[in-house]
């Protein structure tokens, strides 16, 4: 097969036979804002077992010299391996990162749930598999920074979960650049200390919060709330006092097994620990791990409850990856990355609350006892599928690093472009979780996607190189 021969190449949809370094694109497989993932084969030999590829859409991102930090650092079954990266260059001259890894069959958590009907056991498993990936990657120093249900692949069989996307994470080597207050992840997912900081912080251009391993473990237990509720936990109202100190009460949100009857004591239990409002109640990320295989036990294996007649999921559609191609053709048709380049046919198929103090220590929430609170009891029980719906709406963050800002006269530079919160964005019709696989935000059910300069400034780069 000869490859393509055309000098307006879309990193974010590439025709089939494109070769990047020595692999040849056999499939596109998905995409986000920041790259586009192929399923890929050696160039001289197609016969051989495929790989994941990751493409970087913008010039020389540094995201991706964070990932391959990060994954060269920590070899765990529940973590992607790295087999390969380097840089393509695209026809018009441009520089773009890319990165190669095992090929995972393996399913979206969420979608996953909302094919199957996972009993609390299943569950706690797959939770207790995440807490092991996130045990290592913090036992080298390492945070991950963006745990959600996105990033987790579960294979279709159920019995095994990844933890993907290290593109947020931060390695102990990397020097800080970011020049807003809270670092690189979700909103929803954010801790108590996290919002806390960026309130009492936010007129501070010089304040940087440091991430804990402890925000990672409470990103895992909204990710489990939302599995078994369909919900997304809600923090209470922050109060102030006399000082001008800001403070949280923690989860407002009903607890797990009031939302959903079928969530075991021992699930619910471990998610609202996740949850807790002091880091140090959250334990460290081995005591949860821990607590969740105990909780499991170590010789359940029951199967998945029968589906029945029940509806196909957004999953089980065809349509769902072509919105998202479409989704991000159509970001770039607005001309939001490199030079407007119009896309071709799709392919086939806190610690403390204070600025950060340089080079801050990672520090585990602690010992919490959380063995203590898993109480194994109907653990047979089907959870129901997990469905958005009812979610909390997120006010539009502050703009991050890289994004395009209106200009003085308080308009972006593309008519499409909607002028919010001092950034520019782009409104999208997907579904909550089809947005913030675009790093998009949800508000009053419209998704809104940030808009990225050409050439994004890093948000952190390797002090030495990876």
């Amino acid at each position: 097969m000869q490859p393509p021969r055309t000098p307006e190449l879309n990193p974010a949809l590439l025709p089939l036979g494109t070769v990047i370094g020595s692999w040849r694109v056999v499939a596109w497989a998905g995409g986000g804002v920041h790259g586009a993932v192929y399923q890929a084969v050696p160039d001289h030999d197609e016969r051989a077992s495929p790989v994941a590829l990751k493409l970087a859409l913008l010039p020389r991102d540094p995201r991706f010299a964070r990932e391959v930090a990060l994954l060269s650092r920590v070899n765990h079954p529940h973590l992607p391996r790295l087999k390969d990266s380097g840089t393509w260059q695209h026809p018009g001259g441009t520089l773009h990162p890319f990165l190669v890894m095992d090929w995972v069959d393996g399913v979206p958590l969420y979608d996953w749930a909302g094919q199957h009907r996972p009993a609390s056991r299943q569950v706690l498993r797959l939770l207790a598999q995440v807490a092991r990936a996130l045990q290592a990657l913090h036992a080298q120093g390492c945070l991950h920074r963006d745990v959600k249900g996105g990033n987790i692949l579960v294979h279709p069989s159920g019995g095994s979960a990844l933890l993907a996307d290290l593109g947020s994470g931060r390695d102990p080597d990397a020097a800080t650049l970011t020049p807003s207050t809270l670092p690189p992840g979700t909103p929803a997912y954010r801790s108590p200390e996290a919002c806390l900081f960026e309130l009492q912080f936010f007129r501070d251009p010089q304040a940087r919060y440091s991430a804990q391993p402890a925000d990672d473990l409470y990103a895992l237990g909204v990710t489990a709330y939302r599995l078994v509720t369909g919900e997304y936990p809600e923090l209470g109202e922050p109060t102030r006092d006399e000082h001008g100190t800001w403070h949280l009460d923690g989860i407002a949100s009903a607890a797990p097994c009031a939302l959903n009857s079928q969530v075991d004591a021992g699930l619910n239990a471990l998610i609202l620990r996740m949850l807790a409002r002091s880091p140090g109640q959250r334990g460290t990320a081995a005591e949860l791990a821990e607590a969740l295989e105990q909780a499991a036990g170590a010789s359940a294996h029951s199967s998945l409850p029968a589906d029945g007649a029940r509806a196909p999921t957004q999953w089980e559609s065809p349509s769902r990856p072509l919105r998202l191609g479409l989704a991000i053709a159509a970001l770039w048709a607005l001309g939001l990355w490199l030079c407007g380049v119009m896309p071709h046919e799709h392919p086939e198929h806190a610690s403390a609350v204070r600025p950060e103090a340089g080079g801050a220590r990672l520090e585990d929430g602690g010992t919490a006892g959380l063995g203590d609170e898993a109480v194994a009891t109907s653990m047979e029980s089907s959870l129901a599928p997990s469905v958005p719906g009812g979610s909390p709406e997120d006010p539009l963050p502050e703009p991050t690093p890289g994004q395009v800002r209106p200009n003085a006269k308080g308009r972006c530079p593309h008519p499409k472009q909607i002028a919010r919160e001092g950034g520019c964005w782009v409104k999208m019709v997907l579904n909550r979780d089809e947005c913030e696989m675009l790093n998009g935000v949800v508000l009053k059910g419209t998704c809104y996607v940030p808009v990225p300069h050409r050439e994004r400034q890093p948000t952190s780069q390797p002090a030495t190189p990876p």
